[in-house]
């Protein structure tokens, strides 16, 4: 891939995860699996073992962990608890200024994550973020979640923008390998404390703050080849 294209107005569409990427939503969602199994299973899991589950949306994770049964009502006390805690949730500070910069300056924006479209839309409507993205695809609409590229691949066709003008910007490496399959460019969010370690040992551009962030997908400051 070409190397230093990180200059303003390069990035024709840049693709964000969600959860640990906008929006520090760990804690709420750690809660609101124990939440439920507590109710119906009475017991906790350790947010070690809940992650474990992550990569399919949480409906099938639910499925996975308690089964099928009664799941129309599991699954409405899990999203009762977590709209009715999204106070525990923040952006990261600086990601408003980023996103309406990127809009100022023609980018398109797209979010790929592997959360349901419901507690997608509850946390993007909580923090007033819905109507700012071109496209959003949820790990409920994609047959292949991550780290498949599936997500990434229907945002560049949807917006018709080819792989080399995209950048996706995540904090797991299921969003590198996405990224990666899929041909666009990457940047790590290493801004979320679950992330700190993951990409030791990956070669790319490595972001410790949404300022920083913001070097790079507006200003240009950071040259490292984008991989």
């Amino acid at each position: 891939m070409e190397s230093a294209i990180v200059k303003a107005g390069k990035f024709e569409l840049v693709i964000f995860d969600l959860d640990g990427t906008l929006a520090d939503t760990s804690q709420l969602i750690f809660d609101s699996f124990n939440f439920i199994m507590r109710k119906y299973k009475s017991l906790e899991l350790t947010p070690k073992e809940i992650m474990h589950y992550f990569g399919p949306p949480e409906e099938i994770a639910i499925k996975n962990i308690l089964g099928s049964d009664d799941f129309d009502n599991v699954w409405r006390d899990y999203l009762d608890f977590y709209e009715n805690h999204l106070s525990q949730t923040h952006l990261f500070s600086g990601i408003v200024e980023l996103t309406t910069e990127l809009r100022r300056a023609g980018t398109r924006l797209a979010i790929f994550t592997g959360k349901g479209s419901n507690t997608t839309e509850l946390t993007l409507k909580y923090h007033g973020l819905m109507e700012i993205f071109d496209i959003i695809v949820t790990g409920s609409v994609v047959t292949n979640h991550k780290p498949n590229p599936e997500g990434v691949e229907l945002a560049l066709s949807r917006l018709g923008i080819e792989s080399s003008r995209a950048v996706v910007v995540g904090d797991s490496l299921s969003d590198y390998k996405a990224a990666s399959s899929a041909g666009t460019h990457f940047v790590a969010a290493l801004y979320d404390g679950l992330a700190k370690n993951r990409f030791d040992n990956i070669d790319c551009v490595k972001v410790s703050s949404v300022e920083e962030l913001s070097a790079v997908l507006l200003d240009g400051s950071v040259q490292n080849d984008i991989r």
